[in-house]
């Protein structure tokens, strides 16, 4: 236990470290603002990202065959507009959502196109040709037996069933498809062109753009943002307000309503934390230090921290997002610990020698290590995340560990140039001599510790056998829909939706015959016929199946108005020059509706399948189910590729177990190898993981007794816990080492250790979970488990530090010279 050649080397040359600190110290502070100033310049550029692809690498292969998707066929992601009303065909209320239609198509920003029933497509035949025109192609009928005639035919039309209108016929929908391309690098037209010609199949590969073709030889033209669709949809609020009324109820839902209200809570949150961080800190900090210094300069040392990560984050190009948004005030909450550590020591000593030079000495020669060894833990916990397979967790692992590598030279660079120069007075008593509740309090938990190590280690190991437990019993949730408060109007709006109109998001199917003409082979349309069936017969505890559309439904369309409109026959014709004779007609009839089913040459067509939002996690076992039905239908005429919102938030959450797991271990190995270094033990390195595993299977056991479920945010707790809650396990065991090699006495070194680390210990414990409790203020519930959870876990490490580690270290280490009432 003796203190090794290694580290009395380091803590000798922080002693002279603070003297060249002090001889530079104006130079310092201007070199350090000027390279905070040139990180934080690019913050006006940071952006945001909510959307569901978002949560995936672009180069991802679920990415690139959504991207390929989207080339070929369009946006999937609709946004719906349903109005419940208690006769939707009533002229006066259709005469009104034909004036929507027509607002919504003429006033609203980058919309392709706009379905309801008043365009909706209608197909019929007599003995020369094909027919194909709007449901109200003439607009509202006044002739009452007009009005009823086409009634009928829309409440017949299986098409329009649950896309349209509701099987009572008291809800009807506009589906709202936007451009595919965003309007900054490519005109509408010039989207339409690409569109209309489905595209050169020459000219796309299973990623997308073929890299060698005409059409990709410049730069592959982006998707349509989230700003345009934000624009779109904060101008259709407005167009719907004018078209409120007391008879009828308007709901907005789709993946996009959903991705625009995330960016907006999250700005919100954002705001809202890093405010209410900063005032909790500075409130604690006061009650600690009593002086203006010791507020303001650990304030300081955050909020530059804070400015140079998110200004590198703008630099590199990594928006804010659903897991990023928690950065500012993980980093306003972490960070601040390194320098309390370093006030502490360096506000008794200045109270004692009235010296500042050489109590800034003492401070960096005393604490100087053990904040290095804290912000490497805690950075190497948070950088396992970079590895993971989920773009914004790896990115928030980037990130936050860089914020912690700022803060490590903020504190031990910037912060005591600020000392050297600032005017710093002593007081006539130290401050951290008195609080007399605190001291007493922490000499206390100190005695506990040595009279009953072995109740102590005995209970820690039950909580850790019990949470261990109930850890097997976890449930797994990633559904951004629930991260709402259940009473918020995009949740309320998507549920009733799913409820009334059998789902409001799509799992889009892309087969390819992979020759030309294929898709008019009777053989491939029987095969997606029957796979259909099978496919809506599909149920999970939760999910259904509402809606299937695929060519079929038009060449069924096609095929019943070639024959006198018999209902008869609304099927597949088994002659494949009859198939194609009759789409060919159908192209014929001005309808362009064929482009979003089909590519120019009939071998590619997609296959829509409607489901409600539920959580991905009950579509992991929908998309194994889909895949084993579409390969085995279409084993020998085509291959399959699945994708779409659905299928992206179901890989999202494989892999995010996947990862988040292998992210633990990095940060337990990391951890473990660097206590082990630090501790110059191996056997002490590992038993001093006890306390700190304690604390995390304490907040599982929380979660499992309060049923709060492993998703995207509380699956990132147990490693961000790790690399926080080691930190004072660390200046604890610096300080235990310290002092036992000066007493060789347990008792006395445990009693010496508690009652000057145990109170800073204690303090920062409060700073950090304050921080993280704050997040219990957010409007989402995802943020407001993982606020509390963490909060719990940083105060159950803090009684873990303060009792544990101190009945451990009394268990394993065979006292020298000790009597037994010495220091007790």
């Amino acid at each position: 236990m003796n203190n090794n050649d290694w580290r009395h080397t380091i803590e000798e040359g922080f002693y002279g470290f603070s003297d060249r600190i002090y001889k530079y110290k104006y130079i310092i502070p201007i070199i350090i603002l000027a390279l905070v100033a040139s990180l934080a310049m690019h913050l006006p550029k940071i952006t945001f990202d909510t959307s569901t692809e978002g949560f995936l690498y672009k180069d991802d292969p679920r990415i690139s065959s959504y991207n390929a998707f989207r080339n070929q066929f369009g946006r999937d992601e609709k946004i719906l507009i349903a109005i419940e009303i208690n006769d939707i065909f009533e002229p006066s209320f259709l005469k009104k959502l034909a004036a929507l239609h027509n607002d919504i198509e003429t006033n609203a920003p980058y919309i392709k196109t706009v379905d309801s029933l008043i365009n909706a497509r209608v197909t019929l035949g007599d003995a020369d040709s094909l027919i194909v025109e709007d449901l109200f192609k003439e607009g509202v009928p006044k002739d009452p037996q007009q009005l009823e005639a086409i009634k009928q035919q829309a409440l017949s039309n299986p098409i329009y069933k649950n896309l349209y209108l509701n099987e009572e016929a008291t809800f009807t929908t506009l589906v709202i498809t936007t451009q595919t391309y965003s309007s900054f690098n490519q005109s509408t037209e010039d989207e339409n062109d690409m569109l209309e010609s489905g595209f050169d199949d020459s000219a796309l590969t299973e990623e997308g753009f073929d890299e060698n073709s005409e059409i990709s030889s410049s730069q592959p033209p982006k998707f349509i943002d989230v700003e345009e669709t934000n624009q779109l949809i904060a101008e259709l609020e407005i167009i719907l307000e004018k078209y409120k009324s007391e008879d009828m109820r308007i709901y907005i839902a789709g993946s996009p309503i959903v991705t625009k209200n995330l960016q907006s809570s999250i700005i919100k949150d954002m705001s809202t934390f890093i405010v209410y961080v900063i005032i909790t800190i500075a409130l604690l900090l006061l009650i600690m230090f009593k002086r203006l210094s010791g507020i303001v300069l650990p304030l300081f040392i955050v909020v530059l921290t804070l400015l140079s990560t998110v200004g590198s984050m703008a630099l590199y190009g990594a928006p804010i997002n659903a897991m990023t948004q928690i950065l500012p005030s993980l980093l306003l909450a972490v960070g601040v610990g390194a320098s309390v550590h370093l006030l502490a020591i360096f506000y008794k000593q200045y109270d004692e020698v009235k010296d500042k030079k050489a109590a800034l000495a003492y401070a960096l020669g005393h604490s100087g290590l053990a904040i290095c060894m804290t912000s490497l833990t805690t950075a190497g916990s948070l950088a396992a995340f970079s590895f993971s397979d989920i773009a914004p967790v790896a990115r928030l692992g980037i990130f936050s560990s860089l914020g912690v590598f700022f803060q490590l030279i903020l504190t031990l660079i910037f912060l005591p140039a600020l000392i050297a120069l600032l005017p710093i007075k002593p007081k006539q008593h130290s401050v951290l001599e008195k609080p007399a509740l605190l001291d007493r309090l922490v000499h206390n938990l100190g005695v506990f510790s040595i009279n009953w190590p072995k109740t102590i280690v005995g209970s820690a190991s039950l909580i850790i056998i019990i949470a261990l437990a109930l850890a097997s019993t976890m449930q797994y949730s990633h559904n951004p829909l629930h991260w709402f408060p259940q009473d918020h109007t995009v949740r309320s709006n998507t549920e009733t939706i799913d409820r009334e109109l059998k789902g409001s998001i799509t799992i889009e199917v892309v087969l390819d015959t992979k020759k030309e003409n294929g898709v008019y082979e009777p053989e491939f349309l029987n095969s997606l016929e029957e796979a259909s069936t099978e496919i809506s017969t599909l149920k999970g505890e939760h999910y259904f199946i509402g809606k299937i559309l695929s060519i079929n439904d038009v060449l069924k369309e096609i095929n019943k108005a070639l024959n006198e409109n018999q209902q008869s026959e609304y099927r597949i014709p088994q002659n494949k020059d009859l198939i194609a004779q009759e789409f060919f007609l159908f192209e014929n009839s001005g309808s362009d509706d064929l482009e979003n089913i089909v590519d120019s040459k009939f071998s590619k067509t997609r296959l829509s399948i409607k489901a409600p939002w539920v959580d991905a996690v009950e579509y992991i076992e929908l998309m194994d189910e889909l895949d084993l039905i579409l390969k085995r239908n279409f084993q020998n005429t085509a291959t399959v590729s699945i994708t779409g919102t659905l299928p992206i938030l179901a890989d999202t959450i494989t892999k995010s177990i996947k990862s988040s797991i292998n992210s633990y271990i990095i940060a337990f190995i990391l951890i473990a190898v660097l206590m082990i270094l630090f501790l110059n033990s191996f056997k002490l390195g590992l038993v001093s993981l006890l306390p700190n595993l304690a604390p995390i299977l304490s907040g599982i056991a929380f979660m499992v007794i309060f049923d709060m479920p492993l998703d995207m945010f509380t699956i990132l707790i147990g490693a961000i816990a790790i690399g926080m809650v080691v930190d004072d396990t660390i200046h604890f065991m610096h300080n235990f080492n310290r002092y036992y090699s000066k007493t060789k006495n347990v008792d006395e070194a445990i009693l010496l250790t508690i009652n000057s680390t145990g109170r800073a210990i204690f303090i920062t414990s409060i700073v950090l979970s304050s921080g993280f409790f704050v997040f219990m203020f957010a409007s989402m519930t995802n943020l407001y488990n993982f606020g509390l959870i963490t909060g719990f876990i940083v105060l159950a490490a803090m009684a873990a530090d303060l009792i544990l580690t101190a009945a451990v270290m009394k268990l394993i280490i065979k006292p020298e010279n000790f009597s037994e009432n010495e220091s007790i």
